[in-house]
């Protein structure tokens, strides 16, 4: 007889599935990305209805089922109830999600990865940074994470400390002016945005999100993260389409 696994995660995103059944992606940190099945849970009096939605978190107890799972029961530690009542924090946290399930597979050890996912949502809902900011931050984490770390502590091409003056994505994070120079680096940074990528790269998770920035250094932050996702991701994720028509 199987018996029954407890994981810990969190759902991704879900899919309904005739009249009544729901296919769940759920991150765990025991077993990576894995899709879980929870029939019935559509029903009005189902003890899954609640717990099959986006964004809950809890253990989770499920059963092998072909290439798949079955979902026994969920304990839920965080429902992240405030989220569906802001439309644009909704598209921020989905398009977190879908950042995620790209990178995260099968059998894969989703300790960070969870951990980061939470306290991206955790910092959404409390509302004391810009979505902006956040957005920027959990792309550059999880880049990192997954082994894309933006080259921000010394020269990309030359091992430098000195004169950190330039960005580019190409070439995998910052350059010293006088490599700027001689490779036809045009994008200059400004100090803060170095240090704030060393900030980001060398905090702790429960750290990451604990600055602010000005608005120019801030839009300076987003078009770096932006422009180096772009570099290294080809994909485009539907979740930001649509944050671009709320601009």
């Amino acid at each position: 007889m199987i018996e029954d696994i407890i994981v810990t995660g969190i759902v991704l995103y879900t899919v309904q599935l005739g009249e009544y059944d729901k296919r769940l992606v759920v991150l765990t940190k025991e077993r990576g990305k894995i899709t879980v099945f929870a029939n019935g849970a559509r029903r009005a009096n189902s003890n899954l209805r609640a717990a099959s939605q986006s964004y809950v978190m809890g253990k989770f107890t499920i059963a092998p089922s072909g290439d798949a799972y079955r979902l026994i029961s969920v304990n839920v530690s965080e429902y992240f109830a405030e989220l569906p009542y802001d439309m644009e924090k909704v598209c921020y946290a989905s398009y977190f999600c879908e950042l995620m399930s790209y990178y995260t597979r099968e059998g894969d050890k989703c300790v960070d990865n969870l951990n980061l996912l939470y306290v991206t949502l955790k910092t959404l809902i409390e509302g004391k940074i810009s979505n902006s900011i956040i957005k920027s931050v959990y792309e550059i984490k999880l880049m990192d994470i997954e082994g894309q770390a933006i080259h921000a502590y010394s020269c990309v091409k030359c091992d430098s400390k000195e004169e950190l003056t330039h960005f580019d994505a190409r070439f995998g994070g910052i350059c010293c002016a006088r490599c700027a120079l001689k490779h036809k680096i045009n994008i200059k940074v400004s100090e803060t945005l170095i240090y704030t990528l060393q900030y980001i790269l060398s905090s702790p998770l429960n750290k990451i999100f604990s600055f602010k920035l000005v608005k120019d250094k801030e839009e300076e932050l987003a078009w770096v993260a932006n422009r180096f996702r772009c570099e290294y991701i080809d994909k485009n994720f539907k979740s930001l389409e649509i944050l671009s028509t709320l601009a």
